[in-house]
């Protein structure tokens, strides 16, 4: 271990770290059939064990972002991810739906550790000449561990007789990576304690809150997110169900459609530096709707191209915003950060209350019915967002 340069090894450590934390939030995503016939509840209830998780995550992160100021990155880092990984341990023999629902919760509050600090840990320990090829690698291994455990986990649970022996797989092996995180990752050398002072995050949470651009992108993310993540939830459901009957390891291989977005990712910055960040912001947002009317035609073809459309779609928007979010405010960046995130995870956790209704009711065209309101919203945020921006201009000007 000592042979590797100190900077290797916070990067390596970070991207395992990153694959154990999204391999353990999104295994479940094409078992959620499984569960649903497992635990005879509800499409909404089945949808919960991906929710849970999310809301808990979104939660996580304020919290911990915050306390590492204090005590430090790598105990919290460490002590979380080992936290969320027990949990991983205990899910499989689980038989009470409400407990497994509660320790999902919990699960994703401590697996937020990885994306609450990850950036900022990197960024003191790390020159900032390499931290941008640092922050790349992080976001592919977001991508790796998020699209691996999906997979794993639907060829596993068709294969090793259920979805216990899947969890037990995917425990054990992100489990063996923690260990390489735990041995690899080095002591802080620059970080500095600052006192957590709570009023001054409240404060600071609340001054954004008060600006109306950010309000507009924090729940445009929001939406984006909760549409993009609740449609493949019951699409799960739905390639589960007559007339595809899909087993889970052949359900699992339309997360591979993930990919497009991280090809998108890489060149929305290149977009911006012609057009505007709010301009990639429409533009996924416009290829997510158009995704959305291909997917209407419900064969297997058009669902494959659409999940890779809106794929990409998304991870363009999603690029373009947060990119955004830091360049609009001028103090308290983490805070608008910390916020950005609660908003995107909590739009995925509780996006599944309004597509539900919708499902019921017309089923997978409702569900895509639901995503076309909730994305028609997002580009109202916009123009919102534009118009704010143009009032604000003049207000100026008449002013001075």
């Amino acid at each position: 271990m000592k042979t590797i340069p100190s900077y290797s090894r916070f990067v390596i450590s970070i991207c395992l770290c990153s694959i154990v934390t999204f391999s353990n939030i999104y295994w479940l995503q094409p078992l959620l059939p499984v569960l649903q016939k497992e635990f005879q509840i509800t499409s909404l209830s089945a949808n919960l064990a991906m929710s849970a998780p999310l809301l808990g995550m979104g939660l996580g992160l304020l919290i911990f972002a915050s306390w590492s100021d204090s005590i430090g990155r790598c105990k919290i880092l460490l002590g979380g991810t080992a936290a969320g990984l027990l949990v991983s341990l205990v899910l499989p023999f689980v038989e009470n739906y409400s407990f497994f629902l509660s320790l999902r919760f919990l699960q994703g509050m401590f697996l937020a550790v990885c994306p609450a600090l990850a950036v900022p840990l990197l960024g003191e320990e790390l020159r900032k000449s390499w931290l941008p090829g640092a922050v790349g690698f992080y976001v592919a291994s977001n991508t790796i561990g998020g699209i691996s455990s999906r997979l794993m986990g639907g060829v596993s649970a068709e294969h090793l007789g259920g979805w216990q022996n899947a969890g037990i797989l995917i425990a054990l092996i992100t489990t063996i990576l923690f260990v390489g995180v735990y041995y690899l990752l080095p002591k802080q050398k620059h970080f500095k304690p600052a006192p957590l002072k709570v009023t001054a995050c409240l404060k600071a949470y609340g001054y954004h809150l008060k600006k109306p651009q950010l309000l507009l992108l924090y729940l445009l993310i929001g939406l984006a997110f909760g549409t993009f993540v609740n449609l493949s939830n019951y699409l799960m459901i739905v390639l589960g169900d007559y007339p595809y009957n899909l087993p889970s390891d052949i359900r699992s291989l339309m997360f591979l459609t993930l990919l497009g977005g991280t090809t998108s990712s890489s060149l929305a910055g290149k977009f911006a530096k012609k057009h505007s960040q709010i301009a990639g912001v429409i533009l996924g947002i416009s290829m997510m709707l158009i995704a959305n009317f291909m997917m209407s035609w419900a064969n297997i073809y058009t669902m494959i191209l659409g999940m890779v459309l809106i794929s990409i779609g998304f991870f363009f928007c999603h690029a373009q915003a947060s990119t955004l979010i830091g360049r609009s405010v001028t103090k308290a960046k983490g805070s608008a950060q910390a916020l950005y995130s609660l908003f995107y995870y909590s739009g995925a956790s509780l996006g599944v209350f309004f597509l539900e209704p919708f499902y019921l009711r017309w089923g997978w065209h409702g569900v895509l019915g639901a995503t076309r309101i909730a994305l028609a919203l997002c580009i109202l945020f916009v123009v919102l967002y534009q118009w704010v921006a143009v009032y604000q201009k003049k207000h100026s000007h008449v002013m001075s």
